[in-house]
């Protein structure tokens, strides 16, 4: 995409959000759709549009704000007055996350080893969990399952079910079967949260289709021209080399169509099951001096302080469509976020700093056919 088309999607966005904001309670100040926020390159991509997760500390536990801690800042850097801690959270593509939710939890754990073996200083964590929709129903609850977290920039979802839902609830402000309640510190006086109901005809709820649709985006494909690039393919290997791909694992595999994953809930269908997938990630939480001290789970109840300061490794796939990247879209160019690796990753950055200009140069033709 040219950089011309970027600045106009931009304010396309800006525009859309200022006008979304019109007609909205200010608190939450919630999107109307999720194009809103995950449009870029297609529907259901990133966007440089964040929020701010806010929050306290107590007793050495942090409590998330109001409505769930999550601020939709429209662009306007504020805090409620009570809340100690602030971070900012980039919009996520969801692109291929239905082939990621595919991936079998042994192989992410496997990540985990293996690093762990590396003796670099990278130890990458793993995540259980709560797989929501296990959990029964609000007339007959069970404690849910779990299983490897990969969604969210804390992995604090492991199934796309439970992750949509909680941005059905928290980004569109809609409640839904897996997120029923009302926050304890709702204000009455806004009236209740509208709540997801069965479609009369189809009885499939917006969850359900929402659920679908993400499931049925396929990931986002390398720029084949550049791929076969001398320097793009030399690039490569450096960036193995150097050992980014310790954390950017290149390729897994799903598991087979038919098999019942999330806990018996979700059979893979055909068009995902098997299939070879490149997303370059480890799906493990790291500290690379960057945390704000603010896990993130599916529900209070399932915070971990360990995460704090940690995040996921974003998946590099449809990285040439993105020039806001780290978890705080702060970083404009690949090498703008590799310089900001500290913690877990400084030594393979100190790799890094330690290559050629010409070696650097091939590292980001390769990142850019990505």
């Amino acid at each position: 995409m040219c950089k011309i088309c970027v600045w106009l999607s931009l304010c396309l966005f800006v525009l859309l959000r200022c006008r979304a904001s019109s007609g909205i309670p200010s608190f939450p100040n919630n999107g109307p759709r999720c194009e809103q926020c995950h449009g870029m390159p297609v529907r259901f991509g990133s966007s440089p549009l964040t929020v701010q997760r806010v929050g306290r500390t107590v007793d050495g536990h942090f409590v998330p704000g109001v409505e769930g801690g999550v601020l939709h800042r429209n662009g306007s850097p504020q805090r409620y007055p009570d809340d100690e801690l602030g971070g900012e959270r980039v919009s996520l593509s969801l692109l291929g996350d239905g082939y990621i939710e595919a991936i079998p939890d042994k192989d992410i754990e496997r990540n985990a080893e293996v690093q762990h073996l590396s003796k670099i200083g990278v130890e990458g964590e793993v995540v259980r969990a709560p797989i929501l929709e296990s959990g029964g129903s609000s007339i007959a609850p069970i404690k849910p399952q779990t299983r490897v977290g990969r969604f969210g920039w804390k992995n604090q979802h492991g199934t796309l079910m439970s992750a949509c839902a909680d941005s059905l609830r928290n980004e569109l402000g809609i409640r839904n079967r897996l997120y029923p309640d009302e926050y304890a510190n709702h204000d009455p006086m806004a009236g209740p949260t509208p709540f997801d109901t069965s479609d009369p005809t189809t009885g499939e709820t917006g969850l359900q289709r929402l659920v679908d649709e993400v499931r049925r985006m396929p990931p986002p494909q390398r720029d084949q021209r550049l791929t076969y690039e001398t320097e793009a393919r030399a690039g490569e290997k450096l960036f193995a080399e150097i050992g980014c791909s310790v954390c950017h694992v290149a390729t897994y595999k799903t598991v087979p169509s038919g098999t019942l994953i999330n806990g018996g809930t979700y059979s893979i269908p055909s068009w995902i099951g098997g299939r070879t997938i490149h997303p370059y990630s480890d799906f493990l939480l790291h500290d690379v001096g960057t945390g704000d001290s603010i896990p993130q789970a599916a529900r209070p109840e399932y915070l971990n302080q360990s995460t704090a300061m940690k995040f996921r490794t974003p998946p590099l796939w449809g990285l040439r469509f993105r020039s806001w990247l780290m978890h705080d879209g702060k970083s404009n160019t690949p090498e703008d976020a590799i310089k900001r690796h500290a913690g877990e990753a400084a030594e393979i950055r100190g790799r890094y700093e330690l290559l050629t200009p010409l070696q650097r140069k091939r590292v980001g033709a390769f990142l850019g056919s990505l």
